[in-house]
């Protein structure tokens, strides 16, 4: 004879009790959804309207990291971060009002976790109007995919030779450090490097060396680069590019002096060249404050016009777009 019990009790039960799924006469048993969802293969919560958690699966509590406290009793928007709880509350009114479906999601939003760790999860509410109101909220770990698309951002933005940025990724920042500094009517300067003689460097010694001069060029740029500098890249071949946010011209032109001694002292018989080979740069610098040019294109421009000037001046030299 079969236990009755209050379908409106939900009581989690153990992972491993296949009596749940009925009879050997294929009878169902008094499965409810407590003890449903423990077999879900999703983070799963059952909470009241007022947000009190009445029911989690396993996985709830793995992704919560709340193994060694009860999840049953807490509040659960008290797990969300304060930027996602006003639009998880705006969302749950239009589910119970049905002003949506009786599901609305998936939504990204962010977790604050038991042990303060910060997780970002994709949201499914579903609302349940009988025998009691109450929501079923499905979450899922967006934790790897994040880290694997940041890879994939930096890989797509990342130059593979130099490990510097590349032009993609240059363009990108160039853009959002013109939006902030014009915004704030700051200064922006960008500096264009470009290796003298470079071809005739790869003719001499190869394009293996090539490659490690290039690579030792990069890693000279960096140390000069000052601390608040936003980026270098590899801005294509044989060019370098720096972008230096609240830098003037006075300032860059510093910069860029401190690239051109760092690449001068650069020495190559680590790779079996002679003693005396070496390798110098040239420089433009532009510089934007108080609207010399109407966008970052062309403050680009200016900056590889007085790379030009620079190489037509004889090499080794800094020339500047005034």
């Amino acid at each position: 004879m079969k236990t009755a019990y209050n379908k409106n009790q939900l009581q989690p039960l153990a992972l491993n009790d296949d009596s749940l799924w009925g009879d050997e006469n294929g009878v169902a048993s008094g499965l409810d959804v407590g003890s449903f969802i423990q077999y879900l293969a999703e983070a799963v919560l059952i909470v009241s309207p007022d947000g009190i958690i009445e029911c989690a699966n396993a996985k709830a509590a793995l992704l919560l990291n709340c193994i060694a406290q009860p999840l049953i009793g807490q509040q659960w928007p008290q797990f969300l971060v304060s930027r996602c709880q006003q639009q998880y509350d705006g969302l749950v009114k239009m589910v119970a009002k049905r002003i949506l479906s009786l599901q609305a999601g998936p939504t990204e939003m962010a977790l604050r976790c038991a042990d303060g760790v910060i997780k970002d999860i994709e949201l499914s509410v579903s609302f349940l109007p009988e025998p009691q109101a109450r929501l079923v909220l499905v979450m899922r770990d967006l934790s790897r995919y994040k880290a694997e698309c940041e890879q994939l951002r930096l890989q797509a933005t990342t130059d593979a030779l130099t490990g510097l940025a590349n032009r993609r990724g240059f363009d990108e920042q160039l853009h959002k450090q013109w939006q902030q500094c014009t915004e704030a009517r700051l200064p922006l300067s960008v500096v264009i490097i470009d290796i003298d003689f470079f071809k005739q460097f790869n003719d001499q010694y190869g394009h293996i060396q090539g490659d490690a001069c290039l690579r030792k060029v990069a890693s000279a740029i960096v140390q000069a680069m000052p601390q608040d500098a936003k980026l270098a890249a590899r801005y294509g071949g044989e060019e370098f590019a720096l972008i230096l946010p609240n830098h003037n011209e006075n300032s860059a032109i510093k910069v860029a002096g401190q690239v051109q001694k760092a690449v001068r002292q650069l020495q190559f018989r680590d790779a079996g060249l002679p003693a005396s080979t070496c390798v110098s740069v040239s420089q433009g610098v532009a510089t934007e404050f108080s609207g010399q040019y109407r966008t970052s294109m062309a403050l680009l421009c200016a900056a590889d016009t007085a790379l030009y000037r620079a190489k037509s001046a004889g090499r080794d030299c800094i020339n500047t777009s005034n």
